[in-house]
């Protein structure tokens, strides 16, 4: 097939249109025939993974990640017949080129790639009724073949585009520390400490904020040190930074961490060492905590020393659960040092061959997201709107006279927070409770809001190159998931969602307002 255009060999008849002919694609859609004009086509693919879009109209299917590209994907039967396609083995995504980008339309099935002449070609003006009389240039009238309608692929991409107010189209196309300030004191005279809280050995411990850079999943390719102690695992390329990766449970002489999906790198930031990743089973959350709830630590614990491994305990949950906040200074000193030291020239020759790879990303080119789970899809929002994330208490305080997406609100640490499901307030069915459930709080304004999410997959810093404007696909969708982040090695698309607008809220303004 010419011009670059890609598709099933098994499924094409090509001919080369010459004067007085035309090229078209032709193909089914519940049972009626239609075409595309050949020179609006750009290929012919394999229904490819997508991400639905929240709020998306109802014939739109999802994005997909075409080779860096974001492709947003349409049911053509949705939009010519009204009633949504059932996929199969044969059916396909055309994929075609307009003034507003590149469209991905499903179809049941790609019959033939033909050349036919002008005389059987039927403009639309000679035409007097037609199933999607709107989207039509004309028919196909030939006598050894049904007739095929002939879709105008302009006027289909315009009627999926979403228009500015301005009635232009909009083309288809470390972790911060949080200041007191932006996050609003329970108290005046008592400074909030924010922890990440995480598991080892089923026991919770957790790290203050200021010392963790970021918390990512453990690669498959970590790069092991021969003779090294036990608790170093080796070392990773981080976006063109070698660091070692520890085994924090084994380092403060815990069994060792089975490594599984839920488990996560915390890297932390030494001001001898630099970046160095701990490995734990699971992170749970982030909470921030008045200084004053903080405990101290028997020195027993502490095998009596001083510089014990732990700093400060705290309760939560209403003293059902205790976490013990790891004094990282201390662990660099006790149980690392000797090792790290050992390890410095690896680290050294790993990253001299790295430079040779690898473009080094300044930290000034990065974002951070918090990224989440809802209905089997990753979103993400930046670490700067976010306060702290949280399990769901077992009870909401309902507030009568409210939007159903509004589930109620909780006391958290003297503070009334509204708490929103997520799901709801996307347009999707909510789900049921389960302990992976979390909220996340975000903030404006020193105002709190927390919304329901069905788990949250880890804290990521991204580079700014990797985020894009969206697809706008509709008024609502463009309003609170105008970017998203592509990450094409990882064949991933996270949709960002804007906190701005979900907090601009008057239902949750009201509610407050009766607390």
């Amino acid at each position: 097939m010419s011009n670059g255009n890609t598709f099933d060999e098994t499924e094409s008849n090509t001919d080369q249109a010459t004067d007085g002919e035309q090229q078209f694609v032709s193909f089914l859609v519940n049972q009626e025939r239609f075409t595309f004009p050949m020179l609006s086509v750009g290929e012919i693919i394999r229904v490819p993974t997508m991400v639905s879009v929240p709020l998306g109209p109802p014939q739109m299917i999802g994005l997909a990640n075409l080779r860096g590209n974001v492709l947003p994907v349409y049911d053509l039967s949705a939009i010519l017949l009204g009633t949504h396609a059932e996929a199969s083995d044969v059916t396909r995504v055309i994929v075609v080129e307009s003034e507003l980008g590149s469209i991905g339309f499903l179809v049941d099935r790609v019959l033939r790639v033909y050349s036919a002449t002008n005389d059987v070609v039927i403009e639309k003006a000679s035409m007097t009724e037609s199933i999607a009389y709107e989207y039509m240039l004309g028919i196909i009238k030939q006598s050894d073949h049904p007739v095929e309608q002939i879709l105008d692929v302009s006027s289909l991409a315009r009627a999926q585009a979403v228009t500015k107010q301005d009635g232009n189209a909009m083309q288809l196309s470390g972790m911060r520390r949080i200041d007191s300030d932006e996050v609003g004191d329970a108290n005046e005279n008592d400074s909030l400490q924010q922890l990440v809280c995480f598991s080892l050995e089923d026991q919770e411990f957790a790290f203050h904020l200021q010392d963790v850079e970021e918390i990512v999943r453990v690669p498959a390719d970590i790069s092991q040190l021969p003779d090294s102690a036990p608790a170093v695992l080796g070392l990773v390329n981080l976006r063109g930074r070698i660091i070692p990766i520890v085994d924090l449970s084994n380092a403060i002489g815990m069994m060792s961490t089975e490594i599984n999906e839920a488990s996560r790198i915390v890297v932390t930031q030494n001001s001898e060492f630099g970046s160095i990743g701990f490995v734990v089973a699971k992170v749970s959350n982030v909470v921030s905590i008045s200084e004053s709830e903080l405990e101290s630590v028997p020195s027993v614990c502490n095998d009596g020393a001083e510089s014990g491994l732990l700093e400060a305990v705290y309760r939560s949950d209403g003293g059902k659960r205790l976490v013990s906040i790891i004094n990282l200074s201390n662990v660099y000193g006790r149980a690392l040092m000797s090792v790290l030291s050992s390890i410095e020239d690896d680290i050294k020759q790993e990253s001299q061959m790295s430079e040779g790879n690898d473009v080094v990303i300044d930290e000034d080119d990065c974002e951070q997201y918090v990224i989440f789970w809802i209905n089997g899809q990753e979103y993400g929002v930046s670490i700067d709107d976010t306060q702290e994330i949280t399990r769901v208490p077992e009870k909401l305080e309902s507030v009568p006279s409210t939007p159903d997406y509004l589930k109620g609100i909780v006391n958290l640490r003297g503070t009334v927070l509204p708490v929103i499901d997520l799901r709801s307030r996307l347009g999707m069915p909510s789900s049921e409770t389960s302990e992976r459930q979390r909220i996340v709080v975000l903030t404006k304004d020193k105002q709190r809001t927390g919304f329901i999410v069905d788990g949250v997959a880890e804290v990521k810093t991204v580079v700014r190159q990797t985020i894009e404007n969206a697809p706008s696909l509709s008024d609502m969708q463009s309003e609170f998931l105008n970017r998203l982040i592509k990450l094409n090695d990882e064949k991933r698309i996270i949709q960002i969602i804007e906190p701005n607008v979900l907090l601009n809220d008057n239902a949750v303004a009201t509610a407050q307002e009766q607390c």
